[in-house]
């Protein structure tokens, strides 16, 4: 499993994790819900959740079935799926074993992400979401009015985010305006709704999210966020051409959004349908430059 950033350099010793030049960190967990995890694991992110502290490690490995919200006040936790590769590891949903699954309960509470972040720095990585029907898997909040309550700074690498023949799906979903997300290799695959979208700008104009090297796939909607100074980049768009379905739509929110850039992204649709009409949305004063199906070069071309 790579590691990034802070937790570059570091090893798990007696369920602390020790980083190398910095000493001693705070608690590795492990969620298994099926069980047979080390000792002190949990079955449950709800039962954990009063337990962390700022800078802790949870390893999920099994299927998690819950709709959870994360503790406040609790800032850059790492949840790491500690299977080989992102995967919805059921059958006719149930455990299959191993993988590192992120799915709703049997009997889900309607239009509730299965994890909804309020503090910032929290990072995913290496696991397998399937959200519930009309909500995300992940919901990034931001308060208008409480300045503590915000997930900026979140990061997702990696990860896997697909349908289970629901209807309306989303991916992860911003809820205010959270700034600086970063969202890299996921896959996100046959979701209904959208897989990347914002609810509603709130406290801010989403700004400098970075979306990059993901993979789109028969997905209704990719990207519907309203975006100040975000860059999209190296991403791989397979949905049906020539429709109005947001493929890259910037302002989706009351049509704000600025000065992004929209550049070496591979879009599903000829140079004469990367335009408004089709989904293909920017912001005021973007710059894009992309390939599409028609041309052997880029095209540096602003959707009209």
């Amino acid at each position: 499993m790579t590691q990034f950033g802070f937790w570059r350099d570091f090893q798990v010793t007696n369920n602390r994790a020790i980083l190398t030049g910095f000493g001693q960190m705070n608690r590795v967990f492990y969620l298994f819900p099926q069980g047979g995890g080390p000792r002190g694991s949990f079955t449950t992110f709800t039962d954990l959740a009063p337990n962390l502290r700022s800078r802790d490690i949870i390893y999920l490995s099994g299927v998690l079935r819950e709709q959870a919200v994360a503790p406040l006040n609790v800032y850059d936790v790492l949840v790491v799926g500690a299977a080989n590769t992102p995967r919805q590891a059921t059958s006719g949903g149930v455990p299959t074993g191993g993988g590192a699954t992120w799915m709703p309960p049997l009997s889900p509470v309607a239009t509730t992400p299965l994890i909804e972040l309020r503090a910032a720095g929290w990072a995913f990585e290496n696991i397998e979401f399937t959200p519930v029907n009309a909500s995300a898997a992940i919901r990034l909040t931001r308060s208008a009015v409480i300045d503590t309550i915000d997930a900026s700074h979140f990061r997702a690498s990696g990860c896997y985010f697909a349908s289970n023949g629901g209807t309306t799906q989303n991916g992860i979903e911003d809820n205010g305006g959270s700034s600086r997300v970063l969202i890299e290799d996921c896959r996100f695959e046959s979701l209904a709704g959208t897989a990347i979208l914002s609810l509603n700008t709130a406290a801010a104009i989403p700004f400098g999210w970075r979306i990059t090297r993901n993979r789109f796939n028969n997905n209704t909607n990719c990207i519907a966020i309203s975006s100040t100074e975000g860059l999209v980049d190296w991403n791989y768009i397979r949905q049906t051409a020539n429709t109005a379905a947001n493929k890259v739509n910037l302002v989706s929110v009351a049509a704000q959004g600025s000065l992004n850039q929209v550049i070496k992204n591979i879009f599903p649709d000829a140079t004469a349908n990367v335009v408004i009409a089709k989904g293909y949305k920017p912001g005021t004063t973007d710059v894009w430059r992309n390939w599409v199906t028609d041309a052997a070069d880029e095209v540096v071309a602003v959707p009209i």
